[in-house]
This record gives structure tokens, C-alpha cells and sequence, in this order.
């Protein structure tokens, strides 16, 4: 992900979270995340982890896609990429959470690359 791709995504967070009212503490607290570690992603200087990024997704009710790569359709199939996701963590050992993430990681860069 670029710079630009990364501001980018931080700002519709942001926009979001506070379109619902939240602050940058309250949002945080939501996510069990420190408040300082929530900044630094809105503020594009971290990457969410993925757990992260997924609770971002669920409680701003906004599809990763849209979080991700700005599609036009912010809530499309929230609730079935959230659940998606939760059955791929409770079921799954280390090695095939890590092996996920690397195949999630290789749709992101073909998406990416296009």
C-alpha cells in the first residue's frame, strides 16, 4: 500500500467516525484499541492490523472494500464480510490465519496493480 493509499484509507475512517459522533478516544476504547495506536492509524502513520481493521469495518458499518480501496458502495455486504471473517479466526489454527493473509495480501496487490 502507498503513502497516498494509506491517507487515503485513513481519511475514511476518520470521515466516518466522525459522521457518527464518535471522538478518536471513544472510537478507540470501541475497538479495545489505546487511543494513541487508533490516532496513528487515522493519521496514516500505522497500518490496522487485520483483527483491527475488521473490528473498524463492524462498528463504522462500512465494507472493508470501501475502507480499503474507497469503492463506491461503503455498506455493501458488511455483515457478510465481518462474519466471514470471525468464521475464518474462531476456526482456523495459526498457520491457516497466516496462510489468509498471505492470499488476502495477494488480492490486494492484483487489485493494486490494476
Amino acid at each position: 500500500m502507498t503513502k497516498e493509499e494509506q491517507k487515503a484509507m485513513a481519511n475514511r475512517i476518520k470521515e466516518r467516525r466522525k459522521s457518527l459522533n464518535y471522538t478518536q478516544e471513544q472510537f478507540a476504547e470501541i475497538l479495545e484499541i489505546s487511543a494513541s495506536s487508533y490516532t496513528r492509524i487515522e493519521n496514516a502513520f500505522q497500518n490496522p492490523a487485520l483483527n483491527t481493521l475488521i473490528n473498524i469495518s463492524k462498528n463504522l458499518k462500512i465494507s472493508l472494500d470501501y475502507i480499503i480501496f474507497g469503492s463506491d458502495d461503503a455498506h455493501a455486504n458488511v455483515t457478510t464480510e465481518t462474519e466471514m471473517f470471525t468464521a475464518l479466526f474462531d476456526f482456523s489454527d495459526a498457520d491457516k490465519i497466516k496462510h489468509a493473509v498471505d492470499v488476502l495480501n495477494k488480492f490486494i496487490k492484483i487489485k493494486g496493480d490494476k
